[in-house]
């Protein structure tokens, strides 16, 4: 089986790889910037998803049969002054995957949505049948992603998936992250001393639960046409963070100020259907994602 992984080298992109491969699955990788590292029975192909041209010609030469469609403006603030760069990368770029997929055979796409759908969303449970009312381009741009997705899957028969994910953590991540963030000021022997951020509720799912809940889709039977929430259905705030940081750096300073980081506040994401459809339950807590988070910098870093 040939699977195709857009957005290869980001933070999802480059951990499902590393799984896919471990599984003995060839994998094909597209992003616009080069690997640090050539990996066995891994093929990368240099370019963007907005590129149809480049796009159809990758799925040609390695006859691809899934696609994890990850690639894009990741971030709600990326590009956050550049709304067009958004809305030709997100939406023009899922498009053209979508219909590469079509016009080559590809018997399933799996889209990988947002939380931001939602918007400032603060409903006490957030299923996948709440109105999607995003507040920001970036999430405009996922939730008309869902929507192609949904048509492509009802008009022509292709098996796609949309999982909507909350704030992704862990090693590999490069935009900003408050865990990350405070776990390398700390590591640097620094203080962690800021004006706001104490007031941030975020609902947080670490890296290798959302590569698990996308090796379930692609190995199911049963999400096709779906869209569906990924999350560990709870948020958590700074003060939790800085109690488990204060475990692993006792001699450190966590001082943060009232407020929050800038990030929309939205209500934990009800994964029900995902436990139904899929069986995924979240495995590590936000304990074990910021320890797993810690050693891993911290070879990094040694």
């Amino acid at each position: 089986m040939n699977i195709l992984v857009t957005g290869s080298n980001g933070l999802i992109g480059s951990h499902l790889v590393d799984f896919l491969l471990q599984k003995n699955l060839r994998v094909i990788g597209v992003d616009m910037n080069q690997p640090k590292e050539g990996l066995p029975h891994f093929s990368f192909e240099q370019g963007s998803v907005d590129d149809f041209p480049f796009l159809a010609s990758v799925l040609k030469k390695y006859k691809i049969d899934k696609i994890i469609h990850g690639g894009g403006i990741s971030h709600p603030k990326g590009f956050e002054n550049s709304p067009n760069k958004i809305i030709n990368t997100n939406i023009v770029g899922t498009s053209n995957v979508l219909e590469a997929g079509r016009l080559f055979d590809v018997q399933q796409i799996v889209y990988l949505s947002s939380a931001a759908v939602y918007g400032n969303n603060k409903n006490t449970s957030l299923n996948e049948r709440v109105l999607p009312t995003p507040a920001s381009i970036y999430g405009v741009t996922k939730v008309t992603g869902e929507y192609l997705a949904r048509v492509y899957f009802e008009k022509y028969r292709i098996m796609t998936t949309s999982l909507r994910l909350p704030f992704v953590y862990g090693p590999g991540r490069v935009t900003h992250d408050p865990i990350k963030y405070m776990l390398e000021k700390a590591l640097n022997n620094e203080n962690v001393i800021e004006n706001t951020g104490l007031d941030q509720n975020l609902e947080y799912i670490y890296v290798k639960d959302v590569v698990n809940a996308i090796w379930l889709t692609i190995t199911s039977n049963n999400a096709n046409g779906l869209t569906l929430n990924i999350g560990n259905g709870s948020l958590t705030n700074s003060k939790e963070i800085i109690a488990v940081l204060n475990q692993l750096f006792p001699n450190t300073v966590f001082e943060l100020g009232p407020g929050d980081f800038g990030y929309d506040e939205i209500s934990p994401l009800d994964g029900t259907k995902a436990r139904e459809v899929l069986k995924f339950k979240p495995s590590y807590s936000i304990e074990d994602g910021i320890n797993e988070y810690h050693d891993f910098l911290k070879k990094s870093c040694s």
